[in-house]
């Protein structure tokens, strides 16, 4: 009998297919749970995951668990909660939303399952009947984090590894079917190109092999350096290992750590329960990077260089690889976890859930080569595929090209006027040497560098001005209907021998539709103002009068270029793949407006 199911229900857009592996074709099933992990006997490279799926229609969920083994490297893909029909996830289900603070420290943190409850005579993990399993006794494991309100947040630990360890799929692969160590190091040496170069104190230096994205910085930095992280890196192969069964008919329940220790903050979807004090996250959709030392990025096939290469050098750097292409919706790609990819077929890059990082950045520095050593051969279209798969190349003519799977990193985000504040904050904590202060200024306070900045609000026009349109008097108002006036943000970046103020307006919220056609809370769009004054009397004298010319111009500051003052100019807010914090793009291009590079 169906059970009822209450939870709306949201289309999405994923490029993947499995043929043939989910079940009929005619009948919606849910991802319900993740139940355990094992070895791939047809593909050594790719660990799979046994997950749980139920059939769901008009009437509710059905009381059968499906089970079906999908490559580990896909469960970005398959999240819970995800909707598939025709072997393709058409929909999902919407879990409320949360986000909380953690400490991970020895006494912060446990991992609990039902079974191992049982067994210890404990209560359950949550009630069982807000999202029930296959068995009472369950024997997948949940990290349990404690929280200030008394209540306890659960995480799914294959959930907590597919998201958390790193943002590329290749890592958890490489991590889940090599050992760490070895004569060989074969984990390592598919993670970390050779550095070849010497250490320096206070810095964390990492060479990325070419499989690894960006967003693995954080991570493998700290699983080189970290003796903590190693050792929870280590355990995933550890624990598959030794719960291998060679028949291959029970799987490894794993137990995955938080690989970093002190405050974190995680934002997940999900089911809260006991009155709201605690919260079972059935999906990760951000966390924070863990505080420490800067990090230095090199990548094995960068293309960092302020000088490309002489002309005598031969074009035969990574000659004859495949190029790799972008798959986007309304595409489709079949996935398979039964065959390895051949060496000359073609590459595609499939996207993940974007995964949102929350919190201070950590500060990385990419290495930029003074001039490129080589130059990048003719790259192949690829032999035909009509399949891929993330594994180890192997052999050819089998029509299985390489898929690289991974998340692509979302900046928090405060708001245009906020995120521009605190990426100043942020670059003169990234570049102190060249950066003295990032401060705001107030006429009442003065320059501040107290972390939550203070705005100056525009002066209300004379109610009996008759050339002030009612449009003219409406923008004025960041909230019409209570008549707040709008803020605006004055704050400066100080250097040795200048300081450059940066001018932001303060938004209306509103509403935008996303890539996908979803309509998404947004805010209004101005430029900022940029301008290196050149003495504090001309800093107030110009500053007064552009506060009065904004709301002639409703914020349309690229009319105040030049006025007042000589070196004022506005820039755009645009955005980088590069960025560390939201705003870091914008204000680096203030900067450059005004003739300063970092």
């Amino acid at each position: 009998m169906p059970n009822k199911f209450d939870r709306p229900i949201r289309r999405v857009k994923r490029v993947i297919r499995f043929r043939g592996n989910l079940g009929k074709n005619d009948t919606s099933m849910i991802a319900w749970w993740y139940c355990g992990i094992y070895k791939n006997p047809v593909a050594e490279s790719q660990p799979n995951v046994l997950v749980a799926f139920r059939e769901i229609g008009t009437a509710g969920l059905g009381d059968e668990f499906i089970l079906r083994r999908v490559p580990l490297t896909t469960l970005g893909q398959v999240r819970i909660g995800s909707i598939w029909k025709d072997q393709r996830c058409q929909s999902e289900s919407v879990f409320d939303v949360g986000k909380f603070d953690v400490v991970v420290s020895k006494n912060t943190w446990r991992v609990v399952s039902f079974g191992d409850a049982v067994l210890q005579g404990k209560n359950s993990p949550y009630p069982f009947e807000i999202h029930p399993l296959q068995f009472e006794r369950d024997k997948n494991w949940m990290i349990e984090f404690d929280l200030q309100s008394g209540g306890r947040l659960l995480v799914p630990c294959l959930e907590f590894f597919a998201r958390c360890y790193g943002r590329s799929d290749e890592l958890k692969r490489v991590l889940a079917t090599y050992a760490w160590c070895g004569p060989d190091e074969v984990q390592k040496s598919r993670l970390y190109a050779p550095l070849d170069e010497a250490e320096e104190p206070g810095r964390w230096k990492v060479k990325l092999r070419r499989r690894m994205v960006n967003g693995d910085i954080v991570f493998l930095a700290h699983a080189k350096y970290d003796r903590y992280t190693e050792t929870a890196a280590k355990k995933v192969y550890a624990q598959i290992e030794s719960m291998h069964d060679p028949k291959g008919k029970t799987p490894g329940f794993i137990k995955i750590a938080p690989w970093f220790q002190g405050p974190a903050q995680l934002k997940v979807s999900g089911i809260s329960f006991d009155n709201g004090r605690s919260f079972l996250a059935l999906n990760i959709l951000g966390c924070s990077d863990p505080q420490g030392v800067p990090l230095v990025r090199h990548r094995e096939n960068s293309n960092l260089v302020n000088e490309r290469a002489d002309p005598s050098v031969g074009r035969d750097a990574w000659a004859g690889t495949p190029e790799r292409q972008l798959v986007k919706p309304p595409e489709i790609v079949d996935l398979t976890g039964d065959g390895e990819p051949d060496h000359a077929a073609g590459a595609i890059e499939i996207h993940d859930p974007d995964f949102e990082i929350l919190g201070d950045p950590r500060v990385i520095f990419d290495v930029r080569n003074e001039k490129a050593k080589s130059v990048a051969g003719p790259k192949s279209s690829g032999t035909g595929a009509d399949q891929y798969s993330s594994g180890e190349p192997l052999g050819d003519g089998k029509g299985v090209g390489y898929a690289s799977i991974h998340a692509r990193p979302v900046l928090e985000s405060h708001g245009t006027l906020r995120d521009v504040w605190d990426a100043m904050v942020f670059l003169q904590k990234k570049y102190p040497e060249k950066i003295e202060a990032a401060q705001w200024f107030t006429w009442e306070s003065g320059f501040k560098t107290d972390p939550r900045p203070e705005l100056i609000g525009l002066t209300e026009f004379d109610e009996n001005a008759e050339e002030i349109d009612t449009q003219l008097r409406h923008w004025l108002y960041a909230d019409v209907a209570a008549k707040r006036v709008r803020g605006i943000l004055v704050a400066r970046l100080v250097f040795q021998d200048k300081w450059v103020c940066i001018v932001e307006i303060e938004r209306r919220p509103r509403m935008k539709k996303d890539k996908e056609g979803e309509r998404k809370p947004s805010e209004e769009s101005f430029k900022g103002l940029v301008c290196i004054p050149p003495s504090f009397d001309e800093f107030k004298k110009w500053l007064t009068s552009t506060l009065s010319s904004i709301r002639y111009v409703r914020g349309i500051v690229q009319s105040l270029e030049g006025r007042h003052i000589e070196n004022c100019r506005a820039f755009s807010h645009s955005q980088s793949k590069t960025e560390q914090i939201a705003g870091e793009a914008a204000v680096l291009n203030a900067l450059e407006k005004v003739n300063i590079r970092l």
